[in-house]
């Protein structure tokens, strides 16, 4: 058998066909040179053949090299642009194994976000397993691997361009949200000199497509979440549009929380983070007494596994949906929206519908304005209407002539 050069252009089929290296071989690996990149080796052992990349090069007289990975695991593309980037690093004074071991002390996003911001988030936001939830599926599949000095804007334009194409504005926003917040915090703990997203745009909102239900949908659904074979799924629901909570602000409610006398019920967690106590009304008050608490569990809405709530009604409300004939986009937070529209259309103040929903401020309930801009044009119809009505009325009684 001819033997190969030891030095030799790399391509993908001659790196191929390098043999194993001899078993009677002094050496452990044969070494070949690239002719193309000085400094670029493939080393092959004995018995299967394996091969490795690996850089040699000399720093301040002393022989260095750096193992750069298995072939083919790592392609020939790959390993000749790290190659040269090594190079450009020795051209400016840089000894690239010292600065790939510097980068190694640095956290990539994915080590930053489990090892320090989630233990953060989970004792401070009251949104954290959201948080986990967004980070997952959204952010780590993009950029959880990256250095977080790698992390650029383009990047991240990148992937709110990605979400554009899957998810509604509002989603998008708290995914890249969420992802200023956790640069921010690594900013705040000097992880990091800058958040280079701070300046990210998000996007526009369109809030007027929210959908509420009429009195008559309410109606419908209201008798089909009793017709439910999930008891306690359908009392969860009939409490969703008879106090607009939020659906895990009532699902992880407690007994203890509800006070009968008078007629409250305390929220401990809301989503700005601060507590507060919601006033009951007596559809609500009639429900809560007729469910039965469960011993040892201190949920008001008990799951099926001991001492835990109610985790995902999801398909009862699918049910319920369908059986009340309700059309459009219909998700379990429309109930929020609906008691919203209820509060206004009927004469209440957008401060009314804070106090109700437990908005942090007035702007979140700016979306049901156009609703009270409605209710004012209504009431201003009215009062022409009982002017009209007493000058019709008068109109058979002459005004009196002037002497």
């Amino acid at each position: 058998m001819s033997e190969f050069p030891k030095r030799f252009r790399f391509t993908q089929k001659a790196l191929e066909a390098l043999p194993s290296n001899d078993v009677s071989s002094a050496s452990t690996e044969a070494e070949y040179s690239d002719t193309q990149i000085t400094g670029l080796k493939c080393l092959v052992g004995k018995g299967e053949g394996k091969k490795k990349f690996l850089f040699r090069y000399t720093w301040f007289g002393r022989k260095r090299s750096i193992a750069l990975g298995h072939f083919p695991d790592v392609d020939l593309v790959t390993i000749r642009e790290i190659v040269t980037e090594f190079k450009r690093l020795l051209a400016q004074g840089i000894d690239p194994k010292q600065s790939r071991e510097d980068k190694r002390k640095e956290l990539t996003l994915n080590e930053l976000f489990h090892q320090y911001y989630l233990p953060y988030a989970t004792h401070h936001k009251r949104s954290y397993s959201n948080d986990a939830q967004r980070y997952r599926q959204h952010i780590q599949p993009v950029l959880g691997t990256k250095l977080l000095t790698e992390i650029t804007m383009e990047q991240s334009q990148q992937l709110q361009a990605k979400l554009v194409a899957t998810h509604k504005p509002a989603t998008n926003n708290r995914i890249m949200t969420l992802l200023k917040a956790i640069l921010n915090w690594a900013v705040r703990t000097g992880y990091i000199n800058d958040n280079p997203i701070k300046y990210l745009q998000l996007l526009r909102e369109d809030n007027q497509r929210t959908r509420f239900l009429d009195k008559g949908e309410i109606r419908r659904l209201f008798i089909a979440a009793e017709l439910d074979d999930n008891y306690y799924a359908s009392q969860y629901v009939k409490l969703l549009l008879l106090t607009g909570l939020r659906r895990d602000e009532l699902r992880l409610a407690k007994w203890s929380d509800v006070d009968q006398e008078q007629g409250t019920l305390f929220i401990p967690h809301t989503k700005n983070g601060k507590s507060r106590i919601l006033h009951l009304n007596h559809m609500a008050l009639e429900i809560l007494t007729a469910i039965p608490p469960i011993p040892e569990n201190p949920y008001i809405f008990p799951g099926v596994k001991a001492k835990q709530p109610l985790h995902n009604v999801y398909k009862p409300f699918q049910r319920m949906i369908k059986r009340a004939h309700l059309e459009g986009e219909i998700c379990i937070h429309t109930c929020r929206h609906s008691v919203a529209a209820l509060i206004v259309s009927h004469g209440g103040t957008l401060y009314d519908v804070q106090a109700q929903l437990g908005h942090a401020s007035s702007n979140s309930s700016q979306r049901y304005a156009h609703l009270h801009s409605s209710r004012l044009k209504q009431t201003s119809q009215r009062v022409a209407n009982c002017i009209e009505d007493a000058i019709t009325v008068k109109k058979s009684v002459s005004l009196p002539h002037a002497s």
